[in-house]
């Protein structure tokens, strides 16, 4: 379960290290790989206090196969750095200290990767795998980011991913209102998406979650299918999921009928657009504002799909609902 905390004094990097621990207590690290995510916490929320503005660390675990591990995700909004190489060499500083931070961060994690624009800030990803076991990234690499509404505790939106032969689908689902049921509705959607047989249209997809969903508040709903090996991609959606796909060096965005998936759905559509080699797409909830755009970020569809939501999430989300931003990226 993803746990996050604004970094921006002293006493709040202990509160990060011992969020950080506690992840990787409930993903199995050994004491060691504990010890490499406890410094790369306290070195990350040294970092922010010192030089960031209104830093945040977030820490959620993976489970893929036979690697384990946790992803700490760290981000600022600003000043950024120019040239994060130079930066990152022991003894480079800008300020009285040592000037190994950001090198112990990469010789600690299993898995770095980092954009940073100036000044408009920087995000990393530290990712910590038990006994270094990094999962295998083939076909798409895929993150996502789900929070709930400021003041409330589960979230109603829900994002999945499934590959069915050769489809790769990810789904971002908003129940309507927020918390429990809204949650519930959501899950459900989600749940019905990954049942769904390989011969399904996103289309068929959204059809089947609207005559499984009659019983809840209902949703909001998009579904795309990749096929990397054909070079297609497939999209349906239901109400205000917003999305685009980045293929061949300009976005195809994704166009979503009205209705309510569960309530007054009318008849969805597959619209089919090209997936070329490096290509990527988002989707998101209404959570994140409608000026959500790949385009505005030069280079971020080459980091890694968790860095782009963590992006996408600083600057686009608002606390006034629950916020949902999946992507995917042709790896």
């Amino acid at each position: 379960m993803e746990a996050t905390l604004d970094v921006t004094e002293q006493s709040q990097v202990a509160q990060a290290r011992r969020m950080v621990i506690d992840c990787a207590s409930r993903y199995g690290l050994s004491e060691a790989d504990t010890g490499r995510a406890a410094l790369v916490a306290t070195e990350a929320g040294t970092n922010l206090v010192k030089y960031g503005k209104d830093g945040v660390i977030t820490v959620d675990g993976f489970c893929r196969g036979p690697a384990q591990g946790i992803d700490i995700i760290v981000t600022d909004r600003g000043p950024g750095f120019a040239d994060f190489a130079v930066a990152a060499r022991d003894g480079y500083s800008t300020g009285a200290s040592l000037g190994i931070g950001l090198g112990v961060i990469t010789r600690a994690s299993d898995f770095f990767d980092i954009y940073s624009v100036v000044p408009q800030g920087t995000a990393f990803l530290s990712r910590i795998a038990r006994g270094g076991l990094l999962p295998v990234e083939d076909g798409l690499r895929v993150a996502g980011r789900s929070t709930p509404k400021r003041g409330q505790v589960e979230c109603g939106d829900a994002w999945g991913f499934e590959r069915a032969g050769r489809w790769q689908r990810l789904c971002v689902a908003d129940g309507l209102g927020h918390g429990p049921l809204a949650a519930s509705a959501a899950t459900q959607a989600v749940e019905i998406f990954r049942a769904a047989p390989e011969s399904d249209t996103p289309a068929d997809i959204l059809r089947r979650a609207h005559a499984g969903l009659r019983s809840t508040r209902g949703v909001v709903m998009g579904v795309i299918a990749i096929d990397t090996q054909a070079h297609e991609a497939v999209f349906s959606g239901v109400g205000n999921i917003s999305g685009a796909v980045h293929s061949g060096g300009r976005p195809h965005h994704l166009l979503s009928v009205d209705g309510v998936v569960g309530y007054n759905m009318r008849a969805a559509r597959d619209q089919a657009m090209p997936w070329a080699a490096g290509a990527g797409v988002l989707m998101a909830s209404d959570g994140l504002s409608s000026r959500a755009s790949l385009s505005r970020y030069p280079g971020l569809l080459e980091r890694h799909p968790a860095l782009v939501a963590a992006v996408m999430y600083r600057d686009f989300a608002r606390d006034n609902d629950d916020a949902t931003v999946a992507v995917a990226i042709d790896a």
